[in-house]
């Protein structure tokens, strides 16, 4: 599956990971239809 992964301020990329698995009995798999970015991780971000 494709994911953001963001390493470091400035530093955020789109790659293929592996997909998500239950391991253990209390692990759950979430679908996330929408997604949104807070004012703290963009100041994070774009700070680079």
């Amino acid at each position: 599956m494709r994911a953001t992964v963001m390493y470091s301020a400035g530093d955020v990329r789109i790659e293929n990971v592996p997909d998500a698995k239950i391991v253990e009995p209390t692990d759950a798999v979430l679908r996330v239809t929408y997604a949104s970015i807070c004012g703290s991780d963009w100041s994070g971000w774009s700070s680079a």
